[in-house]
């Protein structure tokens, strides 16, 4: 480190801002970086590419923030402080932070099988029932024909209930036909203002925007218990698992399918979460650009290695996310699997979170 003091006090450093970014690059392939668990996050999710990248520069901005507390933390708190006395304690926070996303993943995957299946038993019973899985929790959107119907009928199955003034449903018919829809409480139950015209064979598009956050989820209704295939060879009555939701995203990204609705807050905690082990060596260099009154170089040189390793999280993470897609789209049986992919993606994670906290443990009673 001795050449590199040098270097900053003749000023030349500067050419070193190429190599501080290859090098964050190089770092961020380095054990520890949490690729795995970014990567099996991505594919528990069947995260988008767009969320692959808030996840990789999320784990990025806690890296370089860890790394600018921990260094002006160190200058005022005491001169003994260092990276290595902190790096357990950060790993047990980041641990239970991770555990607590693993089982949150295994649960809500085991919680859409089971909405599913209930869901199969209402096709069985009755081919005009859908059940959707919301952020606030499971409705049922049904077609009532009783007495003077047919309406829509909408229920709440668990979670917070809707609000019909905040409700919408358009259907969608094959020849290019729309109708809006809007809804009125009655006896607990949401009802449609008008009735549905015959034949119940269209796409539902059901938006609900309570406190401007809008939530859009489709479900399909055939008049006759046909197979009907939506493109690239995504059949909706079939008996794979696929949810409402996929049906929504299928009609703005192409038959790109996912599961439940993962908020933008839950990626950026877990990316967030998985940068916040601090790197000793970018800590050093800033600390010497402190100390040498070089602040504004060591704020840069922190900046290019936190782009570097921006690279490589964010490589990852859409890596992840486009062998999802086009495996999903070149191999229909890809559905199945991917089922049960994030079990084990969960599984992985929670062995990251108690490999992390059993080593934090280790280091504190040392």
């Amino acid at each position: 480190m001795t050449d590199f003091t040098a270097l900053l006090q003749q000023g030349n450093a500067w050419f070193f801002i190429p190599s501080a970014i290859l090098l964050g690059a190089l770092h961020g392939l380095e054990p520890g970086h949490s690729k795995t668990m970014m990567a099996a996050f991505i594919i528990a999710i069947k995260g988008t590419v767009r969320q692959a990248i808030m996840l990789g520069l999320a784990a990025t901005v806690s890296h370089t923030a860890i790394v600018w507390l921990i260094a002006f933390g160190g200058m005022y708190i005491s001169n003994k402080f260092t990276a290595e006395s902190v790096e357990p304690w950060l790993q047990m926070i980041s641990a239970a932070i991770i555990l607590t996303t693993a089982v949150w993943m295994i649960w809500r995957t085991w919680r859409g099988e089971k909405l599913w299946q209930l869901e199969q038993g209402h096709h069985h019973s009755h081919d005009e029932t859908r059940i959707i899985e919301t952020t606030e929790g499971s409705i049922e959107l049904s077609i009532d024909e009783e007495g003077t119907g047919p309406y829509w009928r909408l229920r709440t199955l668990g979670g917070t209930p809707w609000k019909a003034h905040h409700l919408s449903l358009i259907t969608e018919r094959e020849s290019g036909d729309s109708q809006t829809f809007w809804f009125e409480e009655q006896n607990g139950d949401m009802l449609s203002t008008l009735p549905i015209p015959e034949p119940h064979d269209f796409q539902v598009r059901l938006t609900y925007s309570p406190d401007n956050d809008t939530q859009e989820y489709s479900v399909e209704f055939h008049e006759h218990d046909h197979h009907h295939s939506t493109p690239d060879g995504l059949d909706d009555s079939s008996q794979e698992y696929q949810d409402a939701h996929a049906l929504a995203h299928a009609n703005d990204i192409k038959r790109r399918f996912t599961t439940t609705k993962v908020t933008n807050f839950q990626i950026l905690l877990f990316g967030l979460t998985g940068g916040l082990i601090p790197c000793p060596a970018a800590i050093t260099v800033l600390l010497i650009c402190i100390q040498l009154k070089a602040l504004t170089l060591g704020a840069t040189l922190v900046v290019c290695f936190s782009i570097g390793l921006a690279l490589t999280l964010v490589s990852v993470g859409v890596g992840a996310a486009i062998s999802i897609h086009q495996a999903a789209k070149r191999w229909s049986g890809f559905n199945s699997i991917a089922r049960r992919a994030p079990y084990l993606s969960g599984m992985l994670i929670f062995a990251v979170g108690i490999y992390m906290g059993i080593h934090g443990y280790s280091a504190l009673h040392h």
